[in-house]
């Protein structure tokens, strides 16, 4: 049964209690019509499937509104962007990493199982995309047909994608969780890849990002996979974009963000550049941990990638050289710009040269928790701090220098703080460019 809500003038649809056979359980999906498909009925309409499916269009208490009917009706109406449909499929509570990983033999040793992605894939496409296709009117073929994720979300985004692209020819792949990156309990950073390489390059446009500020959800392996998918035949700016967005983190706010920009090169016309910038970079060793540049390029359509080749010039090559790939080779302290060319637009941004920047540095996080809060065994808050008596929480962690973290203190997927309305703060953040020890006091929870 189809239950029209009042959300947004009858055009987003919930179809509740939808039953799988092949998983053995029911959710909600969520549809966003276009905003001429009641009255053009002769029209057919390219699908978007999206995951986690509950926060679309809508917010709960576990997380933000990707708002993804606010930015397709805006892309529509600037004529940026054709009518389309877009399809919200709900989380299962407590199985959402199950559903959303597929085997891998490092799977076992970062989650336990079951690990049902072949299920849910199958799931997505013998039972709920028929069901769309025979309810609503849809353009068929994996030219017309997507699929976006963030996080599980992403990899699963991924692996579908990879696995079917004689059913979607478009993926979006979000801040994806390719890599378990976590530190022990000496504080010692360990990484554990568990995605599939598939090393092949069939009729699939792959749209590949993550933010700047996400944490141990680190850009290099966005971009590493970019790499590789380049050697396995993609080519950049055509069937291969990536974005490495500057200051993101890893939300529902963030990745609504950037969400038009998908939509665009899927759907759309992501238009002319227009403008180029760096970003990142603003330090560098001579010894220590290799730094790369970001040159991100927009477009007039407010469509943007990071490029992943281009031009540079260092104005004193006797302290600094650049890579076509970005990668900052320091040779000797100083302070000197750097010159980016990209097509017919250039950059400059100015770069400075130390004698050594540490490999990690060392992070201590103590979190104060309300008197009322239950005993958890850890709480989250950048890193995995655990009880330390009288309300407190500690932890540390010896963090690759640079990365930076933003975060609300959670007990759980979905479960954070409250924080003051009037602070002025929606989130934490730090960045590990230095020893330093942090203090976070907790007014409350959320849920």
């Amino acid at each position: 049964m189809v239950h029209s809500k009042s959300w947004h003038d009858q055009r987003l649809v919930e179809i509740p209690h939808f039953a799988s056979e092949i998983l053995g359980n029911t959710r909600s999906l969520f549809v966003y019509l276009p905003p001429d498909y009641h009255e053009n009925t002769e029209r057919r309409y390219a699908v978007l499937y999206m995951h986690d499916g509950q926060h679309v269009f809508s917010a709960d208490a576990s997380g933000e509104s990707w708002d993804m009917h606010v930015t397709a009706d805006r892309l529509v109406a600037e004529g940026q962007m054709d009518g389309i449909l877009i399809v919200g499929i709900a989380t299962v509570p407590d199985q959402r990493l199950n559903e959303y990983f597929h085997e891998h033999p490092n799977m076992h040793l970062a989650f336990k199982p079951p690990f049902d992605g072949d299920r849910y894939e199958a799931f997505v496409i013998d039972e709920v995309m028929p069901y769309i296709n025979r309810t609503f009117r849809t353009l068929t073929g994996p030219e017309h047909t997507a699929m976006m994720g963030s996080s599980a979300g992403g990899i699963v985004t991924y692996n579908i994608g990879f696995r079917r692209p004689d059913v979607f020819g478009h993926i979006a792949v979000m801040s994806p969780y390719f890599v378990k990156a976590d530190f022990d309990e000496k504080g010692e950073l360990r990484e554990i890849p568990f995605y599939h390489r598939y090393g092949t390059h069939p009729k699939l446009r792959v749209w590949l990002d993550m933010g700047g500020a996400e944490g141990t959800f680190m850009e290099k392996y966005a971009r590493e996979e970019a790499e590789r998918l380049v050697a396995d035949g993609f080519v950049p700016g055509e069937d291969l974009m990536l974005y490495l967005h500057p200051g993101a983190g890893h939300s529902q706010s963030d990745w609504a963000a950037r969400a038009h920009a998908p939509l665009l090169y899927f759907f759309g016309r992501i238009g002319e550049p227009e403008a180029l910038k760096i970003c990142g970079g603003e330090i560098v060793g001579v010894k220590g941990p290799d730094k790369r540049i970001n040159p991100v390029v927009t477009y007039t359509s407010g469509f943007m990638q990071t490029v992943t080749r281009a031009t540079y010039t260092v104005l004193d090559p006797q302290l600094l050289e650049v890579k076509p790939d970005g990668t900052l080779i320091a040779k000797s302290p100083g302070t000197t710009r750097v010159i980016v060319q990209y097509g017919n637009y250039t950059a400059d941004k100015e770069i400075t040269i130390v004698d050594a920047l540490p490999e990690r540095v060392n992070v201590t996080v103590t979190v104060k928790v309300p008197a009322s809060t239950p005993t958890y065994p850890s709480l989250y808050a950048g890193i995995e701090v655990k009880p330390a008596g009288d309300g407190l929480y500690k932890g540390s962690a010896m963090i690759p220098h640079g990365l930076t973290f933003t975060f609300k203190v959670s007990h759980g997927f979905g479960r954070h703080e409250r924080l003051k309305p009037d602070s002025g703060i929606t989130r934490r953040s730090f960045v590990a460019s230095s020893d330093q020890e942090l203090y976070y006091e907790v007014e409350g929870w959320e849920i």
